[in-house]
């Protein structure tokens, strides 16, 4: 029910308010060390994900990782939403704000990043368009060898409800999403079926989230171990008598 709202979800910020929320409601906010664990289950990735190592230990009664320098991206929350069914999510942000800042401005060429895990009869809905607001473009995205279908919105919009108790103000602005996994069985969720969608916004700004800036942030990730199931795509043949 956290994440839902007029029988669909609600992608971009919005998101990622109602899950700050929610985590802090029942004492849930994990440090970012534990997330970090808890992503790596569904997704593998290289350590330089994490940003540079900083030679000191984590402290794991705080939400901060002291062992890592921010890396571009930084994850700012994450793991299981209570109450939902299954859903996890996790986001990153590239100058913008976590949810304890105080000072909610975002900083030049801001982004925000949220890895989603959610039952596979709800994706549909959670990448389309929010009512009055432009279409979306439905879009294929070639990445790692393997190509990713997915959505972009010229616009991502929070919905009244959930800034509201989330205590966020209302968030505009172009976005996109991408499919990095459809339809797999998790036994611990009694074999339902769930996606692991990307969902990218550009907070305040119509520029486009474009396919360069999803294969870079993917760059450490490993998208293609994800779809090992699928054939790639054949190198170019060379030229016979040559």
């Amino acid at each position: 029910m956290f994440v839902t709202g007029c029988g669909c979800l609600l992608p971009g910020f919005l998101l990622v308010a109602t899950i700050a929320w929610s985590m802090q409601l029942f004492g849930q906010l994990i440090n970012k060390s534990e997330a970090w664990r808890g992503l790596a289950e569904l997704i593998t990735y290289d350590d330089s994900a994490r940003g540079t190592p900083t030679g000191e230990e984590d402290n794991p009664n705080t939400p901060v990782d002291e062992s890592r320098e921010p890396g571009d991206f930084e994850l700012l929350l994450g793991g299981d939403i209570p109450f939902s069914g299954g859903v996890e999510a996790y986001w990153f942000g590239r100058s913008v704000p976590g949810p304890e800042q105080r000072d909610r401005s975002y900083g030049e060429d801001a982004m925000s990043v949220t890895f989603l895990k959610l039952p596979s009869d709800q994706s549909e809905a959670a990448t389309a368009a929010a009512p009055g607001t432009p279409t979306h473009e439905d879009m294929t995205v070639p990445v790692q060898g393997v190509m990713l279908r997915g959505r972009r919105l010229p616009e991502m919009v929070s919905d009244e409800i959930y800034f509201q108790i989330s205590g966020l103000e209302e968030v505009r602005g172009a976005g996109a999403a991408v499919w990095l996994r459809e339809r797999f069985l998790v036994p611990e969720e009694d074999d339902e079926e769930f996606d692991l969608i990307l969902f990218f916004q550009r907070p305040g700004s119509s520029q486009p989230v474009t396919d360069a800036d999803i294969v870079e942030f993917l760059e450490p990730f490993h998208v293609a171990e994800l779809r090992a199931d699928e054939p790639k795509e054949d190198p170019p043949a060379e030229d016979e008598g040559r």
